[in-house]
């Protein structure tokens, strides 16, 4: 069994006029992705070396103003609703943030839900996921270019990994939200079938509405975090579907098909309320997920029109108010715009396919090379931090 009870029904047939939607949206998304890292993430490679914090302080902000598109078209094209309550995600402060995977979609909602508490959310989030989207042409290098967190979901490959860049997150003097799927995948039925295998190994309750969390990274991080004075808050963020799953971006791009209505609660929580030890960060997320598993059952048991998640007392509703929509929609229109010039540009203008062929052949080189592009960034910001030590030791030689 992979479907929670009262949970909405899987999505796997469509119309065509949904088929060319979600053709039409997902081709816009990977054109404007691809464009996008060969005229304007590319041009600025040479700062990985030069300035190294202009290049974080100017690939975050030109990322978070394309993620706009994405998640604004969720809205115009296909009239997704994104119900937001609880508690403020503070985008000055560094923090850690967790959340149920449900569908392998979660994160690109989750950016709706940024957009209503704070469009500078969209800056300053960084999001862990699967090590093989790094490999998607123009998507992949803008999201390893704004150093997010690529894993192999093995914690022996990852320590390292995970140690390394949230090192590198606090020494860039910017604030991060670092978004974490402590369960470590979408609750697929592949996932969901180990899950059931592995409690009755363990003896432990089957869950419905969540997997297991893997509590290897979820402490690594916050204890990381906490040595590195890095983490003010922690932000436990539960999703929910209304109407209908769509479990994966092929199921986007095959059917185009998307729930009709979703709910976040975000609950915030200061890092000295954790336990201070390795054993008891491990059960306290443990305990979280147990709530959270029982939270998505009081919400899936409720009638499809009343359903909402529950929230503390003093929790907020976060709409998207009037001149934040009309933003939305100039941000959107702008990238059209753009992509399309850059297409009339790629077709009419002599030598772009030998311009993609360099821009691909660094990309591509610096992810054998290096590990990806935010690795490169990486050792190049230590660089120069190494050379500025030894400069006042060579003066005074």
């Amino acid at each position: 069994m992979t479907m929670g009870p009262g949970e909405p029904p899987l999505v796997t047939q469509t119309g065509p006029k949904e088929k060319i939607r979600g053709a039409i949206y997902c081709g816009m998304m990977l054109l404007s992705a691809l464009l996008g890292s060969m005229y304007i993430l590319f041009p600025l490679f040479p700062l990985i070396f030069l300035k190294p914090t202009w290049w974080r302080k100017i690939v975050d902000r030109m990322v978070g103003f394309w993620l706009v598109l994405p998640s604004g078209l969720m809205e115009i094209i296909f009239g997704v609703k994104v119900t937001v309550t609880g508690d403020k995600v503070d985008h000055a402060d560094p923090a850690l943030m967790i959340m149920n995977h449900r569908t392998r979609l979660d994160w690109l909602f989750y950016w709706n839900c940024l957009f209503r508490m704070d469009p500078w959310l969209l800056i300053s989030e960084k999001i862990t996921l699967k090590g093989i989207l790094r490999f998607v042409p123009g998507a992949g290098w803008a999201m390893g270019s704004n150093a997010y967190l690529f894993l192999q979901r093995s914690f022996i490959e990852d320590k390292s990994r995970i140690t390394k860049m949230l090192e590198y997150y606090a020494k860039t003097g910017d604030s991060y939200q670092v978004l974490l799927f402590p369960e470590g995948t979408d609750k697929c039925p592949i996932a969901t079938a180990r899950m059931i295998q592995f409690a009755e190994e363990k003896q432990l309750k089957q869950y419905e509405y969540v997997l297991h969390p893997k509590t290897g990274g979820f402490v690594l991080m916050v204890q990381k975090m906490r040595e590195l004075g890095y983490i003010k808050y922690l932000y436990d963020v539960t999703v929910a579907y209304n109407d209908a799953i769509v479990q994966s971006e092929v199921d986007l791009i095959k059917l185009g098909a998307t729930p009709k209505q979703v709910h976040f609660d975000v609950r915030k929580i200061s890092i000295g309320d954790l336990p201070a030890s390795d054993e008891g960060l491990a059960q306290w997320l443990t305990a979280l997920w147990k709530e959270k598993e029982e939270r998505l059952r009081r919400f899936y048991t409720q009638p499809i029109e009343k359903r909402m998640l529950d929230t503390h007392a003093d929790s907020e509703i976060f709409e998207l108010k009037e001149n934040s929509r009309i933003i939305q929609t100039l941000i959107v229109v702008a990238w059209v715009f753009v992509t399309a010039f850059w297409s009339y540009f790629w077709c009419f203008y002599p030598l772009q396919g030998f311009w993609f062929l360099f821009v691909f052949s660094v990309f591509v080189g610096a992810q054998y090379a290096y590990g990806g592009i935010e690795w490169l960034a990486i050792n190049a910001s230590q660089w120069r931090e190494n050379k500025v030590e030894q400069s006042p030791a060579r003066a005074a030689q």
